[in-house]
């Protein structure tokens, strides 16, 4: 039967503890928007005076709520319950690692507020942007420092020569930076009656993020809930072609390769034209794609699938065919388990990445390096020359240098002593980070086996996650929530990453002893909760 995917509403009101900083109201948000119902007098409806209500976008009306905030919703509305529990409620929902930053980082910061305590107007580097007083802006493009190191980094870890690199406020950011830059409102390569928005590609389950980015800026409600599932697995819009999402199936984690190469077909326009077009012909050539950029996150999240290299290789291949981006969102580069992402027979980078020039790739210093908080990610764009444009430069080029126009709107730059932690970091080096991910492996193997009772489970083997299948008719909303309520441990529901009757399961967020306890609560649950359905 076809799957409904559909728009999480916020929770009903609840208190949340002190620990809980973020909050939202619990009111689902098209009701929150409508004007005011409470009848007006006379004199005041005849009023021409009278100002119409205040609007809110609609695009921003049907992105989703943040999950994250929605699972603590859930946990604060039974806090009180686990209150004198020693553990309280263990978060296994979260993707955050339980430890914290190289002390490398820590010096750097201290080093940086000290030098600026004297409060010296001296300055060795007044123009460079190399300068050390924390209160100034840099450049756009990133602290310099910075940026030398992480262009050492790419090539030495991760195989590319001499990139384009811009630091961003997290990963978030920088695939922000990528769907503003390449997204049009419509395809500018279409004829003027398609009134169609240029499209973005997205694999279920997705990354939540990557969706609300894309819907708030380009539209996208078939996975706010506007869609149904169709016989050919596709995810079908209520909305027509006023859409900048497509979102693509996979099997097993792993992107469905078939189903793409089906769409970039469809939408490939033709002197004018789309494929799909009746007016089109065999002889007609190809002009541009509607589909502008693919998104393919490995290790993947919420999957918890690592990718091998030869298939980042083979869809590398197939957006380049069709002339389309493939922005890959390298987060948990070093969350590999299992080596797939190695070339085979090769002592090569660690983590090898794709260096074309149609391939973006994003990094993050909050995951192996545990600086969250710190809100430093990463772009690299290709630098080599090539004829797509006039004077060689290159498409890699031209979009970093379009894209700075995105930087310098949304953030200018990052924090210039976050920047300074980040090169501190990088200091500690990437065996630091290895061998904290190494410890994980406890907490990985008690949540695999926990979760063993489930008829299906995909991942494990990349990122820090596990998804599992509850049964049919098990509402994953309503099991999360009674997970937290009966048993004190909070997972993620699939449906918010466009996979109802699933749930994404997190095991690097708690020590090794404490994951163990959470696995046992987690058994429990899975057996007694979904024995019942």
């Amino acid at each position: 039967s076809p799957r409904v995917l559909r728009r999480t509403q916020p929770l009903p009101p609840a208190i949340p503890p002190a620990s809980f900083v973020h909050s939202i109201s619990a009111t689902p948000k098209e009701k929150r928007m409508m004007p005011s119902s409470t009848p007006k007098t006379t004199d005041e409806s005849s009023s021409p005076t009278t100002p119409p209500p205040l609007q809110i976008s609609s695009r921003t009306l049907h992105t989703l709520d943040p999950c994250v905030i929605l699972m603590k919703q859930i946990v604060s509305q039974h806090a009180s319950r686990w209150k004198n529990d020693p553990h309280w409620i263990f978060s296994l929902a979260q993707g955050v690692v339980h430890w914290r930053p190289p002390q490398s980082a820590y010096d750097a910061l201290s080093r940086a507020v000290q030098a600026n305590l004297s409060n010296s107007d001296s300055d060795d580097h007044p123009d460079d942007g190399r300068s050390e007083h924390i209160h100034t802006y840099c450049p756009d493009e990133g602290y310099p420092p910075l940026l030398d190191a992480l262009k050492r980094k790419l090539q030495s870890e991760n195989g590319l020569s001499d990139p384009h690199v811009m630091v961003t406020s997290g990963a978030n950011q920088a695939y922000v930076n990528c769907v503003l830059t390449f997204l049009d409102e419509r395809g500018n390569d279409l004829p003027s009656n398609e009134e169609r928005i240029s499209k973005c590609v997205v694999f279920e389950p997705y990354y939540f993020n990557h969706v609300m980015a894309v819907q708030s800026s380009r539209g996208g409600q078939n996975c706010g809930g506007m869609a149904c599932r169709s016989k050919d697995n596709d995810v079908e819009s209520t909305t027509g072609e006023a859409e900048g999402l497509l979102v693509g199936p996979t099997k097993r984690g792993v992107p469905d390769l078939d189903w793409l190469r089906s769409k970039l077909e469809q939408y490939q326009s033709t002197d004018g034209a789309t494929s799909s077009s009746s007016s089109s012909s065999s002889s007609s050539q190809p002009t541009g794609n509607a589909i502008r950029m693919v998104t393919l996150v490995n290790p993947g999240n919420p999957t918890g699938v690592a990718l091998p290299h030869s298939f980042l290789k083979e869809i590398s291949e197939l957006t380049k065919q069709y002339g389309v981006w493939l922005v890959v969102d390298n987060t948990y580069e070093h969350f590999d388990v299992d080596g797939r992402n190695a070339i085979e027979g090769n002592d090569g980078p660690a983590f090898p990445c794709v260096d074309e020039e149609h391939v973006v790739n994003i990094f993050s210093f909050s995951k192996g390096y545990a600086m969250a908080g710190f809100r430093v990610g990463y772009i690299a764009l290709s630098s080599r020359a090539s004829s797509s444009i006039d004077g060689g430069r290159g498409m890699g080029t031209a979009a970093y240098e379009e894209m700075l126009k995105v930087q310098d709107t949304i953030a200018i730059c990052v924090s210039r002593l976050s920047q300074m932690a980040a090169l501190g970091a990088l200091e500690a080096g990437r065996e630091w980070v290895l061998e904290r991910v190494r410890s994980l492996e406890v907490g990985r193997k008690v949540i695999l086996e926990a979760m063993e009772p489930l008829e299906e489970i995909i991942g494990g083997n990349g990122a820090m996650y596990v998804m599992g299948k509850l049964p049919d008719g098990v509402n994953d909303q309503d099991f999360a929530s009674s997970l937290v309520e009966k048993y004190g441990v909070a997972v993620i529901p699939g449906s918010f990453c466009g996979y109802p009757g699933w749930i994404r399961v997190c095991y690097s967020n708690l020590p090794p002893d404490d994951c163990k306890l959470a696995a046992a609560r987690l058994k429990e649950g899975i057996l007694k909760l979904t024995s019942t359905s």
